[in-house]
This record gives structure tokens, sequence and C-alpha cells, in this order.
């Protein structure tokens, strides 16, 4: 066997059990330093591909992620974006004689609106979704939010944990078994630009906002559901752990 095939074999399968192929590999003291670094890179390779993934990497690479989204709303493609610009164009050319005045400006969103159509958009997985989430877990996804839960027993059972995007930036969001249904807890950063309420409500939804030192709390759940209730337990048990 010549160099050429031994070495072609031996790229293939540095294993390989046949006579004529192990003869070479012994018999020539090239040959065997060359299976030498054959086998060390393997090895070498195969311990970097088991090298664990830190426990904290999911969530700053999710949480970078969410950074470094754009402020628009979903499904805003090139459509979109030239209608807009149709839009534009018509409101330019027809106020050309008009003034605004500097209360015409546009005003940020509402946050229980924010938070009640994020609830309604997001139903059809968080209604069914069991994570079996554990408190570190929690914990760990309120961190970046300067928070974090004191105890499980505080909150109840949580289905899920997680971020999303909530009027142009992350927030973090729960998902807690309520006295009936299942209630939605978002913690928003309060520099956030979004109009304030205390309260909110619709035909299916209703929520309370509670300011926290580096955050707004927002618990929403359906209408039978007593989101203050809510909100005062999960509130109780955010100050404690602080």
């Amino acid at each position: 066997m010549d160099d050429l095939e031994f070495r072609r074999r031996a790229y293939a399968d540095p294993n390989d059990k046949s006579s004529d192929f192990i003869s070479a590999s012994t018999t020539n003291a090239g040959n065997r330093q060359f299976m030498g670094e054959i086998k060390d890179f393997n090895h070498k390779l195969a311990r970097a591909l088991h090298e664990p993934v830190p426990d904290t990497l999911p969530d700053k690479l999710m949480l970078s992620h969410l950074l470094r989204q754009p402020d628009k709303r979903e499904g805003f493609g090139w459509r979109h974006l030239a209608m807009a610009a149709s839009v534009t164009f018509a409101l330019g050319f027809s106020t050309r004689f008009m003034h605004f005045s500097a209360e015409a400006e546009p005003l940020p969103p509402s946050i229980g609106q924010v938070a009640m159509s994020h609830v309604q958009w997001e139903m059809p997985f968080t209604q069914y979704v069991d994570e079996a989430v554990s408190l570190s877990t929690i914990n760990a996804k309120l961190e970046p939010y300067g928070t974090r839960i004191n105890d499980m027993a505080d909150v109840g059972k949580v289905y899920y944990a997680n971020h999303c995007m909530f009027a142009g930036g992350p927030a973090a969001h729960l998902v807690i078994q309520g006295e009936h249904d299942r209630v939605h807890v978002f913690i928003v950063p309060a520099d956030r630009a979004l109009q304030l309420v205390n309260s909110f409500s619709d035909d299916h939804y209703h929520g309370e906002v509670i300011p926290m030192t580096l955050n707004r709390l927002v618990v929403v759940s359906e209408l039978e559901e007593d989101v203050g209730k809510m909100a005062s337990k999960i509130k109780a048990s955010l100050e404690r752990a602080i």
C-alpha cells in the first residue's frame, strides 16, 4: 500500500481493522506517527464537541437577540412599507397648507393594551404549555431585570417563564395558575415608553399595573380571575427577594 492510499484510508476511517491497513500503519515509522496525530486530533475534537454549555447562555443569547430587535410590529414587510410610504406622501401633499401643533404628535401605546394584545396573540400556546418551571429557572429569567421570586409557594404553579418583546424591548413573561384561570405576569422595565394606567380591561381580559423600583409589574387574566389579589401576592414575593 503506497503512502497516498494509506493516508486516504486513514482520513476516511482511522479505526480500519483490515489486515493490509494495520500492517501499513505498524510497519512504517512515518505511518505510525501519522496515525498518532490523526487519533489525537479526533480525541480533541470529540472532547470539544462534548463541552457543556453554561446554564445561563440561552437566556443571554435570547436577551441579546431581543435587545437588537427593531421597534416594529410583527409581520411588517415590504408591502406595509410601500403602503406607509404612499400614505406619507399623500399626507405630506394634502397638508402643505395646514399647521399641526406639538400636541398632534402620536402618543406611545397603552401598557394595558400592549399586555392584552400580547396575551391574546400567545394564547394558543400559553393556554396549554407546562414547562414544569423551577425556581432557579424563573430567577434566571428575572435576573436581567434586577429582581427575583423569593419562594415558589408565594406564587403557586408556574407553567412558563421566558423573555418576550413588549413595546419595542425585552420583558419577562411568566404564566402562573390563578384561582380560576392562568394568569400572565410581565416584568417591564420602568424606562419603557408607554402610557401608564393602574388598571385596564376589554371584553375578554383585565389587568393591573403596579410600579416597582426598576420595573412595572403587569398582571393580566380573564375576567373571572382576581388579578388584584394575584398582583399583590407576586409583588410581595418579589420585594422579599430583593
